[in-house]
């Protein structure tokens, strides 16, 4: 893979500035460049917001301005879909919020944080009750795509989720679901704010979600730069005694011991995360090829379209990474999005993706995908996931 260019560190440099309070000396960058690989990152406003001293074009910094404006805008309002969910909820099903706005919250300026949409869990003996009262109250059923099922109100999309993707189907994944999910929603927390309240993870289950929802995007489309900055902002929120006892034991047990630590280091490297005694040392030459597949990805592999046809050559079947029909879910989900976001049909979706492959907008290239794949597995191999005696 590529070394990081120099706008690809002054990017990180900013995150470091934004997240941990890094001083930084940037004198000279293409700051449109910059701007719009953040945003393929998901993590532009946090980039703006410190970047604003170093940027000369009034033109750019206008243009800029309004697009972060907007981005907390939706965020706000993502946060808000929380909040109304909470009230539908509340007085008849027990539920917890987990992943964006939880995530949000361990970051310096939680506005800051692009969210997505709204991910939540129920008890499964509550799950038909839950949809019933998400229809009572105008929650409109979008698909179901077998981890979850999507609802949309208001334009904001929530995903009620079952469990989530990239547990193994062994004895230790029963005993992460078992672990994660057994007393997921009895330990939720509430948060209230000026919008209202949500039920979110306690520490030790936001924790292990993050954990596996980054593992589950890395093996497949890849991780933008906004899940290395979640996880890195709430792993340092925790001294070094508090991580460990609430879970190394857990991990190592899980076979994610060396995952974390990995995923650790490498926020200290490029984002300025402190460096803890749990962490171990660092591992130069497999943390910079981390740090590049996640910048050549984009979140969620946004930046690069062929990510998607990589990961049946990546995965190892019975192992850690995407089944085939969890990918065609997932690809279901994708144009179910698209249509809805666009105003299109699905079919005038899909006509268009033909097109372009046709015109060669998008046309594959089998050895090029080949080769990334062998590269990431490489490196994912590195990771000896769920081997209990890493």
């Amino acid at each position: 893979m590529r070394p990081l260019n120099e706008t690809q560190t002054a990017l990180l440099e900013l995150l470091s500035k934004a997240l941990f309070q890094k001083q930084v000396n940037i004198t000279a960058t293409d700051w449109k460049a910059l701007y719009k690989e953040a945003n393929t990152h998901k993590v532009f406003p946090c980039v703006f917001e410190v970047s604003k001293a170093y940027v000369k074009d009034e033109s750019l910094l206008a243009k800029s301005a309004k697009f972060a404006r907007h981005c907390v805008a939706r965020t706000v309002a993502i946060n808000y879909a929380h909040t109304e969910l909470h009230r539908a909820l509340s007085d008849h099903i027990p539920y917890v919020c987990f992943k964006g706005l939880a995530s949000s919250l361990y970051y310096p300026q939680p506005e800051l944080r692009t969210a997505g949409d709204v991910d939540f869990y129920v008890n499964p003996a509550d799950f038909e009750a839950c949809e019933a009262v998400l229809k009572e109250n105008g929650y409109e059923w979008v698909e179901d795509g077998g981890k979850h099922v999507v609802y949309r109100k208001n334009g904001e999309f929530l995903e009620l989720h079952r469990t989530l993707n990239g547990i193994p189907d062994n004895a230790v994944g029963k005993r992460i679901k078992a672990d994660v999910f057994g007393d997921l929603v009895q330990t939720a927390v509430a948060h209230s704010d000026g919008q209202g309240t949500v039920m979110i993870p306690d520490t030790f289950h936001h924790g292990m979600i993050l954990l596996l929802h980054t593992l589950e995007h890395m093996m497949k489309e890849g991780i933008g730069l906004r899940h290395l900055c979640d996880w890195a902002v709430f792993a340092s929120s925790l001294s070094n005694e508090a991580f460990t006892a609430l879970f190394e034991t857990k991990l190592k047990a899980y076979g994610l011991w060396r995952f974390a630590r990995l995923l650790s280091l490498c926020a200290v490297c490029y984002l300025g995360a402190p460096k803890m005694a749990w962490q171990g040392e660092a591992e130069a030459v497999l943390l910079e090829k981390m740090m590049c597949d996640i910048i050549v990805a984009g979140n969620f592999g946004e930046k690069d379209a062929d990510r998607k046809r990589q990961i049946k050559y990546i995965a190892d079947r019975g192992e850690f990474t995407q089944s085939e029909s969890s990918v065609f879910t997932q690809a279901r989900k994708s144009l179910s999005k698209k249509a809805a976001l666009e105003h299109k049909s699905k079919a005038a979706v899909v006509t268009e993706y033909v097109k372009n492959v046709l015109t060669g907008k998008r046309k594959p290239d089998t050895a090029k995908t080949l080769e990334t794949a062998a590269e990431r597995k490489a490196i994912y191999s590195e990771f000896h996931l769920f081997e209990t005696d890493k």
